[in-house]
């Protein structure tokens, strides 16, 4: 678990700056490969006659103010229940072999994640329409998966998502200043995870129809990162969760130029 420091070290404005700086890293990602997208992208009527910086502000707006949401429950609960942020001053150093460890999970993550995909596509996708690209991932995808995905996911489903439900559970238990339980850290991650699987579906709606099976496969692939993700989290704080993210989609980058 990771440990963390008395919380008079690390006040409420560290506890939420850090994290939330992470995640505008990955916003600022977010954004470069949304202006690259917003001349050809559908627009709906009434959005059409705006100019471009209006419409990527509004683009933006959402995942900001979620981002902005969950860098604050992280900062006021993360501590209470043990969990902790090297960028909010809350978690001790990680020893380097906890980097390796992290990035060789994210790689193993990637290969497990793919070949499970390309087990389960063809019997969703008769025509191929996924699995005939075999083109390269192009870096700034690469770099979107590393600093939206590595950095800003991580802040809003384990720093937020992960941390609010695991703190309800452990009021809920009446356990105090007891450490968090076993079952109420699975029960938050699995509840993250399944949270972080949901918000890749809107996504695949643009490529396929969301029919029953593709809604389980992507639900089920992206939440078992998800819970990797968690016992990371849990085990040497959210920076690390972030490195074997970062390092998954490292794995996908390195699979499509095979």
């Amino acid at each position: 678990m990771a440990q963390t420091f008395p919380t008079t070290l690390a006040p409420f404005g560290r506890r939420f700056a850090g994290p939330w700086a992470a995640s505008l890293l990955g916003l600022a990602a977010l954004a470069f490969q949304l202006h690259g997208q917003l001349g050809s992208a559908p627009l709906p009527p009434q959005l059409a006659g705006l100019p471009a910086p209006v419409l990527l502000a509004l683009s933006l707006l959402n995942p900001l103010l979620l981002l902005t949401v969950s860098s604050l429950l992280g900062a006021a609960l993360a501590h209470r229940v043990g969990l902790g942020s090297l960028l909010a001053g809350t978690a001790a150093p990680v020893p380097p072999r906890a980097w390796w460890q992290a990035a060789g999970t994210g790689l193993l993550l990637a290969l497990a994640l793919r070949g499970l995909d390309l087990w389960m596509q063809p019997g969703l996708d008769p025509e191929g329409r996924l699995l005939s690209g075999s083109a390269p991932m192009p870096l700034p995808q690469l770099a979107v998966g590393l600093f939206y995905g590595g950095l800003a996911e991580e802040v809003l489903a384990r720093w937020g998502w992960l941390v609010l439900v695991a703190w309800l559970l452990h009021k809920l238990a009446r356990r105090g200043t007891e450490p968090l339980g076993a079952a109420a850290f699975w029960t938050a991650n699995v509840v993250a995870a399944l949270l972080f699987a949901a918000g890749h579906l809107p996504a695949l709606a643009t490529v396929v129809e969301l029919t029953p099976g593709w809604v389980v496969r992507t639900l089920a692939l992206n939440a078992g990162a998800g819970l990797v993700y968690g016992w990371l989290f849990r085990r040497s704080g959210l920076e690390v969760a972030m490195a074997a993210h970062a390092a998954t989609h490292v794995g996908f980058w390195l699979l499509s130029m095979r």
